[in-house]
Protein backbone atom coordinates (compact mmCIF):
# COMPACT_ATOMS: atom_id res chain seq x y z
CA UNK A 1 0.00 0.00 0.00
CA UNK A 2 1.45 3.37 -1.03
CA UNK A 3 1.66 6.38 1.27
CA UNK A 4 -1.46 7.97 -0.22
CA UNK A 5 -3.48 4.81 0.46
CA UNK A 6 -2.22 4.71 4.06
CA UNK A 7 -3.27 8.32 4.61
CA UNK A 8 -6.75 7.62 3.26
CA UNK A 9 -7.07 4.50 5.45
CA UNK A 10 -5.92 6.37 8.56
CA UNK A 11 -8.32 9.22 7.74
CA UNK A 12 -11.24 6.79 7.41
CA UNK A 13 -10.33 5.12 10.73
CA UNK A 14 -10.07 8.48 12.50
CA UNK A 15 -13.44 9.65 11.16
CA UNK A 16 -15.06 6.33 12.07
CA UNK A 17 -13.73 6.53 15.63
CA UNK A 18 -14.83 10.16 15.90
CA UNK A 19 -18.35 9.31 14.73
CA UNK A 20 -18.57 6.37 17.16
CA UNK A 21 -17.45 8.56 20.08
CA UNK A 22 -19.91 11.27 19.03
CA UNK A 23 -22.78 8.78 18.98
CA UNK A 24 -21.79 7.40 22.38
CA UNK A 25 -21.74 10.89 23.88
CA UNK A 26 -24.75 12.42 22.12
CA UNK A 27 -27.19 9.51 22.00
CA UNK A 28 -27.96 9.43 25.78
CA UNK A 29 -28.91 13.12 25.64
CA UNK A 30 -30.96 12.56 22.47
CA UNK A 31 -32.68 9.57 24.09
CA UNK A 32 -33.62 11.51 27.24
CA UNK A 33 -35.06 14.46 25.30
CA UNK A 34 -37.04 12.33 22.84
CA UNK A 35 -38.33 10.09 25.65
CA UNK A 36 -39.66 13.16 27.45
CA UNK A 37 -42.24 13.50 24.65
CA UNK A 38 -43.49 9.91 24.90
CA UNK A 39 -46.86 8.96 26.34
CA UNK A 40 -47.40 6.07 28.74
CA UNK A 41 -48.66 3.98 25.82
CA UNK A 42 -45.44 4.72 23.93
CA UNK A 43 -43.38 3.35 26.82
CA UNK A 44 -45.57 0.23 26.97
CA UNK A 45 -45.82 -0.60 23.27
CA UNK A 46 -42.88 0.99 21.43
CA UNK A 47 -39.31 -0.23 21.46
CA UNK A 48 -37.00 1.51 23.91
CA UNK A 49 -35.01 3.19 21.15
CA UNK A 50 -38.08 4.27 19.14
CA UNK A 51 -39.04 7.89 18.59
CA UNK A 52 -42.26 9.13 20.24
CA UNK A 53 -45.47 8.58 18.28
CA UNK A 54 -46.35 12.29 18.68
CA UNK A 55 -45.03 15.48 20.26
CA UNK A 56 -46.65 15.00 23.67
CA UNK A 57 -46.12 17.95 26.04
CA UNK A 58 -48.11 16.52 28.93
CA UNK A 59 -44.97 15.34 30.71
CA UNK A 60 -43.61 18.89 30.90
CA UNK A 61 -46.97 20.17 32.13
CA UNK A 62 -46.88 17.49 34.84
CA UNK A 63 -43.37 18.55 35.89
CA UNK A 64 -44.28 22.21 36.38
CA UNK A 65 -47.84 21.86 37.69
CA UNK A 66 -47.98 18.62 39.68
CA UNK A 67 -44.57 18.71 41.33
CA UNK A 68 -42.45 21.18 43.30
CA UNK A 69 -40.05 21.70 40.40
CA UNK A 70 -40.48 25.54 40.36
CA UNK A 71 -39.46 25.59 44.04
CA UNK A 72 -36.46 23.40 43.28
CA UNK A 73 -35.45 25.70 40.43
CA UNK A 74 -35.67 28.70 42.75
CA UNK A 75 -33.53 27.01 45.40
CA UNK A 76 -30.90 25.93 42.87
CA UNK A 77 -30.67 29.45 41.42
CA UNK A 78 -30.34 31.04 44.89
CA UNK A 79 -27.61 28.57 45.86
CA UNK A 80 -25.85 29.03 42.53
CA UNK A 81 -25.74 32.82 42.88
CA UNK A 82 -24.75 32.53 46.56
CA UNK A 83 -21.80 30.30 45.63
CA UNK A 84 -20.49 31.74 42.37
CA UNK A 85 -20.43 35.48 43.15
CA UNK A 86 -18.54 35.32 46.51
CA UNK A 87 -16.25 32.62 45.12
CA UNK A 88 -15.26 34.73 42.12
CA UNK A 89 -14.68 37.82 44.25
CA UNK A 90 -12.63 36.12 46.99
CA UNK A 91 -10.58 33.86 44.71
CA UNK A 92 -9.75 36.60 42.19
CA UNK A 93 -8.64 38.98 44.94
CA UNK A 94 -6.63 36.24 46.68
CA UNK A 95 -5.00 34.97 43.48
CA UNK A 96 -4.08 38.49 42.38
CA UNK A 97 -2.73 39.45 45.82
CA UNK A 98 -0.62 36.29 46.12
CA UNK A 99 0.92 36.86 42.70
CA UNK A 100 1.55 40.61 42.92
CA UNK A 101 2.00 41.50 46.58
CA UNK A 102 5.26 40.29 48.10
CA UNK A 103 5.03 39.67 51.84
CA UNK A 104 6.44 37.28 54.40
CA UNK A 105 4.71 33.93 54.19
CA UNK A 106 3.49 34.47 50.62
CA UNK A 107 4.58 31.05 49.39
CA UNK A 108 3.37 29.33 52.56
CA UNK A 109 -0.08 30.87 52.18
CA UNK A 110 -0.26 29.85 48.51
CA UNK A 111 0.73 26.27 49.35
CA UNK A 112 -1.81 26.23 52.17
CA UNK A 113 -4.59 27.08 49.74
CA UNK A 114 -3.32 24.49 47.25
CA UNK A 115 -3.60 21.77 49.89
CA UNK A 116 -7.34 22.02 49.40
CA UNK A 117 -6.94 20.42 45.96
CA UNK A 118 -6.13 17.12 47.69
CA UNK A 119 -9.19 17.14 49.97
CA UNK A 120 -12.55 16.15 48.48
CA UNK A 121 -15.67 17.65 49.99
CA UNK A 122 -16.99 14.22 50.96
CA UNK A 123 -14.40 13.75 53.72
CA UNK A 124 -15.83 16.78 55.57
CA UNK A 125 -19.54 16.04 55.25
CA UNK A 126 -19.98 14.33 58.64
CA UNK A 127 -17.96 16.93 60.63
CA UNK A 128 -19.76 19.75 58.80
CA UNK A 129 -23.13 18.16 59.49
CA UNK A 130 -22.31 17.98 63.22
CA UNK A 131 -21.17 21.62 63.30
CA UNK A 132 -24.14 22.94 61.32
CA UNK A 133 -26.54 20.87 63.41
CA UNK A 134 -25.22 22.38 66.65
CA UNK A 135 -25.44 25.86 65.13
CA UNK A 136 -29.01 25.27 63.93
CA UNK A 137 -28.00 25.78 60.29
CA UNK A 138 -29.31 22.49 58.89
CA UNK A 139 -31.93 23.02 56.20
CA UNK A 140 -30.74 26.55 55.41
CA UNK A 141 -29.07 28.11 52.38
CA UNK A 142 -25.76 28.91 54.18
CA UNK A 143 -25.30 25.23 55.07
CA UNK A 144 -25.33 24.35 51.36
CA UNK A 145 -23.49 27.43 50.08
CA UNK A 146 -20.54 27.75 52.50
CA UNK A 147 -18.98 24.28 51.97
CA UNK A 148 -19.12 24.67 48.21
CA UNK A 149 -17.34 28.02 48.38
CA UNK A 150 -14.70 26.64 50.75
CA UNK A 151 -13.88 23.56 48.70
CA UNK A 152 -13.85 25.46 45.39
CA UNK A 153 -11.47 28.18 46.57
CA UNK A 154 -8.27 26.17 46.04
CA UNK A 155 -8.77 25.52 42.34
CA UNK A 156 -10.14 29.01 41.69
CA UNK A 157 -7.23 30.72 43.47
CA UNK A 158 -4.75 28.57 41.56
CA UNK A 159 -6.31 29.52 38.21
CA UNK A 160 -6.45 33.24 39.02
CA UNK A 161 -2.91 33.10 40.45
CA UNK A 162 -1.59 31.61 37.19
CA UNK A 163 -3.28 34.35 35.17
CA UNK A 164 -2.31 37.21 37.48
CA UNK A 165 1.32 36.09 37.50
CA UNK A 166 1.66 37.34 33.91
CA UNK A 167 -0.56 40.39 34.33
CA UNK A 168 1.39 43.45 33.06
CA UNK A 169 2.56 45.40 36.10
CA UNK A 170 3.17 48.45 33.91
CA UNK A 171 -0.58 48.89 33.51
CA UNK A 172 -1.10 48.95 37.28
CA UNK A 173 1.82 51.33 37.80
CA UNK A 174 0.43 53.70 35.16
CA UNK A 175 -2.99 53.61 36.79
CA UNK A 176 -1.57 54.39 40.24
CA UNK A 177 0.51 57.26 38.81
CA UNK A 178 -2.69 58.65 37.25
CA UNK A 179 -4.27 58.72 40.71
CA UNK A 180 -6.12 55.37 40.78
CA UNK A 181 -6.36 53.77 44.22
CA UNK A 182 -5.41 50.06 44.52
CA UNK A 183 -9.07 49.01 44.91
CA UNK A 184 -10.19 51.16 41.98
CA UNK A 185 -7.38 49.72 39.85
CA UNK A 186 -8.50 46.22 40.80
CA UNK A 187 -12.17 46.71 39.93
CA UNK A 188 -11.68 48.89 36.82
CA UNK A 189 -8.56 47.32 35.30
CA UNK A 190 -7.83 43.86 36.69
CA UNK A 191 -11.38 42.47 36.61
CA UNK A 192 -12.15 43.54 32.99
CA UNK A 193 -8.82 42.12 31.80
CA UNK A 194 -9.45 38.87 33.70
CA UNK A 195 -12.82 38.27 32.05
CA UNK A 196 -11.83 34.99 30.35
CA UNK A 197 -10.49 33.54 33.59
CA UNK A 198 -13.58 34.71 35.47
CA UNK A 199 -15.86 33.04 32.93
CA UNK A 200 -13.79 29.84 33.18
CA UNK A 201 -14.20 29.61 36.95
CA UNK A 202 -17.85 30.69 36.76
CA UNK A 203 -18.66 28.05 34.15
CA UNK A 204 -16.98 25.18 36.00
CA UNK A 205 -18.49 26.15 39.32
CA UNK A 206 -21.94 26.66 37.77
CA UNK A 207 -21.92 23.14 36.33
CA UNK A 208 -20.69 21.64 39.59
CA UNK A 209 -23.08 23.61 41.79
CA UNK A 210 -26.14 23.01 39.58
CA UNK A 211 -25.49 19.25 39.46
CA UNK A 212 -24.54 18.89 43.12
CA UNK A 213 -26.43 16.12 44.89
CA UNK A 214 -24.59 14.85 47.95
CA UNK A 215 -24.02 18.27 49.52
CA UNK A 216 -27.67 19.31 49.15
CA UNK A 217 -28.86 15.87 50.28
CA UNK A 218 -26.75 16.04 53.45
CA UNK A 219 -27.79 19.50 54.62
CA UNK A 220 -31.46 19.70 53.60
CA UNK A 221 -34.50 18.10 55.21
CA UNK A 222 -37.68 19.72 53.86
CA UNK A 223 -39.24 19.84 50.41
CA UNK A 224 -39.05 23.65 50.47
CA UNK A 225 -35.22 23.48 50.58
CA UNK A 226 -34.62 20.76 47.98
CA UNK A 227 -32.56 21.55 44.91
CA UNK A 228 -33.39 20.48 41.38
CA UNK A 229 -31.21 17.35 41.51
CA UNK A 230 -32.91 16.15 44.69
CA UNK A 231 -36.31 16.88 43.16
CA UNK A 232 -35.85 14.17 40.53
CA UNK A 233 -36.62 11.62 43.26
CA UNK A 234 -40.19 12.94 43.40
CA UNK A 235 -41.05 11.05 40.23
CA UNK A 236 -40.35 7.66 41.80
CA UNK A 237 -43.62 6.47 43.33
CA UNK A 238 -44.53 3.75 45.79
CA UNK A 239 -42.98 0.29 45.28
CA UNK A 240 -40.39 1.89 43.01
CA UNK A 241 -42.90 2.64 40.24
CA UNK A 242 -41.65 5.49 38.06
CA UNK A 243 -43.45 7.93 35.80
CA UNK A 244 -40.82 7.69 33.08
CA UNK A 245 -42.28 10.39 30.84
CA UNK A 246 -42.30 12.98 33.64
CA UNK A 247 -38.89 11.76 34.83
CA UNK A 248 -37.29 12.28 31.42
CA UNK A 249 -39.00 15.68 31.12
CA UNK A 250 -37.63 16.68 34.55
CA UNK A 251 -34.14 15.52 33.56
CA UNK A 252 -34.40 17.52 30.32
CA UNK A 253 -35.35 20.79 32.04
CA UNK A 254 -32.56 20.13 34.55
CA UNK A 255 -29.71 19.64 32.10
CA UNK A 256 -30.70 21.95 29.24
CA UNK A 257 -29.91 25.24 31.12
CA UNK A 258 -26.44 23.91 31.94
CA UNK A 259 -25.81 22.86 28.34
CA UNK A 260 -26.89 26.26 27.03
CA UNK A 261 -24.71 28.12 29.54
CA UNK A 262 -21.73 25.87 28.86
CA UNK A 263 -21.90 26.16 25.07
CA UNK A 264 -22.29 29.95 25.25
CA UNK A 265 -19.22 30.27 27.48
CA UNK A 266 -17.05 27.42 26.09
CA UNK A 267 -14.97 29.68 23.82
CA UNK A 268 -14.16 32.09 26.65
CA UNK A 269 -13.58 29.15 28.98
CA UNK A 270 -10.98 27.62 26.64
CA UNK A 271 -9.22 30.99 26.38
CA UNK A 272 -9.25 31.34 30.17
CA UNK A 273 -7.73 27.87 30.66
CA UNK A 274 -4.83 28.70 28.33
CA UNK A 275 -4.16 32.23 29.62
CA UNK A 276 -1.02 32.36 31.70
CA UNK A 277 0.30 29.10 30.20
CA UNK A 278 2.88 31.09 28.28
CA UNK A 279 4.09 34.62 28.62
CA UNK A 280 2.99 36.52 25.53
Amino acid sequence: MNSKGKKITLGVIKWALAIILLIIQVYPIFYVITSSFKTKDDFRHLATYSLPSSLYLGNYITVFTKSHMPTYFKNSIIILIGVVIPLLLFSLMAGFALSKIKFKGNNFLLNYFLLGLMLPMQVALIPLFSIFNKLGMINTYPAIILPQIAFSLSFSIQLFYSFSKFFPEEILEAAIIDGCSPMKSFFEIVIPMSLNSIITVATMETVFCWNDYINAYTFTRSTEMKTITLGLNDFVGSMGLTDWGATFAAISVTVIPVFIFYFLSSKRMLAGMTQGAVKG
